[in-house]
């Protein structure tokens, strides 16, 4: 009797045994959950305008239906928007919506895709990071992912409701990616070709990673691993002809010979096929003669005849995507846009609130490598680990705008940490036994991490990074991330002059008014004018109206008492903020809680502009 009673005691329950089977199942659920809850009590996880310029295109393909022209309607600086997104970004999120369309309307449709889409994204990328976890060898991977996870949430809140950017569909084919490298079956590197050119068409900003992905094939087939050739040859047919099929799917024929170097283009496709092609005929031309010395000249040689050709043929494309920009647009506002700088020139790195997280995430990153410079210990899953995981770490340092990924890989190692920390006779330490060596222990994954951390410091405590004077243009788009509705009731015709945070709040609007610039690259000249309307260097703001048949402004209000150093640096502007306009402008009625001010200019005829008909009261004046 007793021991039948501890047998059932000993059995694990229904709800666990289930839970080892589905672990990601049970943490989808809850991320879901967690985020949900998060969203409609207020909180959003990702504050980003691009998220707000993408529901506007999303509306755009499915009012049109015109895949191929990316001429976005509402955006006139006077001259027109044409997004870099491909359509193909738009894709899920706009066929979900259609399916819906019938039963809920289109705008609630369109609202349910941009809640949905980014949580059944999730379910893949969760799958995925599992993989990625069981393949690094832990003993219990149902204890170690949902640890990972938690280290990694910061990646994966980008699969949160309202997240419509491109960075979740990213992240979900670069987690395929490393799962398939980790494969051996024969058919995944055939994937994996064709999900790389998926990846480099939706965005090149994950470039180094596959350039990463590309070197491990081509290691395989330099050393004659076991099955290198066939995987080479797989992936470099299956690169080269997704590259071509993308390409004609992306791109109208009437601009096949077009160069865009900040979107998928004739540059891109090349760059591709030649890799492509490269990877297909090297081992017929290596033959079994050759050692891995030749092996590598071989594909040397192609990469540099590559690398020289498209060089000649697009010098254009060899500086950063912002350089043909405008230099004043690049110092008043892209150079100042945190994730746009190396965390070098961050002023906010040390004595913020973020430093302990940051130093957590380089200990995380730094310790598959620890693991894997020792003699045992190292297996094929957990050297690819190690490599993507020290390649995020240089691109967060060098470059914040991928420091949002460098938790996919930390979060994993952060799990090897804490195995070392553990001692192997606790129950948590049994259950995340790992192939880690004994010499790994304890205290030697976490070194490296925090020497680089202390390092990182000392760095900007010495070499305090300069700050710039803040652009009045940057002072008047302060209040974007504050909750509120942008004034709506617009009269027909009207175009908004406003910051471009502010103004990406009035694009994402059903039924507002035309803007002059939102917060986007291809929307330079539009900021360049906004920015000089309100620069004291400039002499007459009307003009810059009148340039851009401006019809009202609008602008971050200030209600509170005088701001006399903003009123000595900016006066027209620290004008429009507190509400003392020039005569030429008329301040329109808003919500006492509005974090705007809306003047009115007046219309191509001569006439006065007419206000926002829902405004609610007259302003008080402070």
């Amino acid at each position: 009797m007793s021991n039948g009673a501890n047998n059932a005691a000993a059995r694990p329950s229904w709800l666990l045994r289930l839970y080892t089977n589905a672990p990601v199942l049970f943490c989808f659920c809850a991320m879901a959950i967690l985020m949900t809850a998060l969203w409609c009590l207020g909180f959003r996880l990702n504050n980003d305008a691009d998220d707000l310029l993408k529901l506007h295109e999303i509306r755009t393909l499915l009012e049109t239906g015109n895949i191929f022209d990316r001429t976005l309607p509402g955006i006139v600086q006077p001259e027109p928007y044409v997004s870099h997104w491909p359509w193909i970004v738009d894709l899920p999120y706009a066929a979900f919506a259609r399916l819906v369309t019938p039963f809920a309307g289109f705008e609630p449709a369109l609202m349910l895709a941009s809640f949905a889409v980014p949580l059944l994204l999730l379910a893949p990328a969760l799958y995925f990071y599992n993989r990625l976890v069981i393949a690094t060898g832990f003993a219990y991977p149902a204890v170690a992912f949902p640890l990972a996870l938690i280290f990694a949430a910061r990646t994966f809140f980008e699969f949160a409701p309202g997240r419509i950017d491109y960075h979740n569909l990213q992240i979900l084919l670069l987690l395929a990616a490393l799962v398939l490298m980790m494969s051996r079956n024969r058919f995944s590197a055939f994937v994996n070709g064709l999900l790389t050119a998926l990846s480099i068409a939706v965005s090149a900003e994950f470039a180094p990673f596959y350039a990463l992905v590309i070197a491990v094939y081509a290691f395989d087939w330099i050393f004659d691993r076991e099955g290198g050739e066939s995987r080479i040859v797989g992936f470099g047919i299956a690169l080269a002809a997704g590259a071509i099929g993308l390409f004609a799917a992306i791109v109208p024929p009437s601009a096949y010979t077009a160069v865009r170097c900040d979107t998928y283009s004739t540059p891109h496709v090349t760059a591709l096929v030649a890799a492509g092609l490269s990877f297909a005929v090297v081992p017929s031309l290596a033959g079994r003669r050759g050692g891995w010395a030749m092996r590598t000249a071989i594909l040397l040689v192609f990469a540099a005849a590559s690398a020289a050709a498209l060089a000649k043929l697009f010098p254009q494309c060899l500086a950063s995507p912002y350089a043909s920009l405008d230099a004043y647009v690049r110092d008043n506002m892209i150079n100042r846009i945190l994730q746009e700088m190396s965390l070098f020139r961050r002023p906010d790195v040390v004595l913020s609130t973020g430093f302990p997280s940051m130093a957590l995430l380089f200990i995380g990153a730094l310790a598959p490598a620890v693991i894997c410079a020792g003699r045992h210990g190292r297996s094929r899953p957990l050297v690819i680990l190690a490599l993507f995981s020290l390649l995020a770490l240089v691109l967060a340092v060098g470059y914040v705008r991928y420091y949002r990924y460098l938790p996919i890989f930390a979060g994993i190692g952060l799990v090897f940490v804490l195995a070392s920390l553990l001692s192997p006779d606790a129950r948590l330490g049994r259950y995340l036994k790992s192939p880690v060596p004994a010499a790994s222990r304890r205290y030697t994954l976490i070194l490296p991490g925090l020497v680089l951390s202390v390092a990182m410091a000392l760095y900007n405590l010495s070499v305090k990074p300069s700050e710039a004077a803040v652009p009045a243009g940057e002072l008047a788009d302060n209040c974007y991330s504050s909750p509120f509705e942008p004034e709506q009731g617009w009269p027909a015709g009207a175009i908004v002059l406003s910051p471009p945070l502010v103004g990406s709040r009035f694009v994402a609007l059903a039924d507002g008014p035309k803007v002059v610039t939102i917060a986007n690259h291809p929307s330079a000249k539009g900021i360049e004018r906004s920015y000089r309307f309100l620069d004291p260097a400039t002499a007459d703001p009307r003009a810059i109206l009148d340039a851009t048949k401006a019809t009202h402004v609008a602008i971050c209000a200030w209600r509170g008492p005088p701001l006399p150093a903003l009123e000595a640096a900016y006066p027209f502007a620290a004008g429009l903020i507190e509400g003392r306009p020039p005569a030429w402008l008329r301040e329109c009625p808003t919500a006492a809680s509005s974090p705007l001010r809306i003047y009115s200019y007046r219309n191509a005829d001569g006439t006065d502009a007419v206000c926002p008909a829902s405004t609610l009261a007259i302003q008080a004046r402070p």
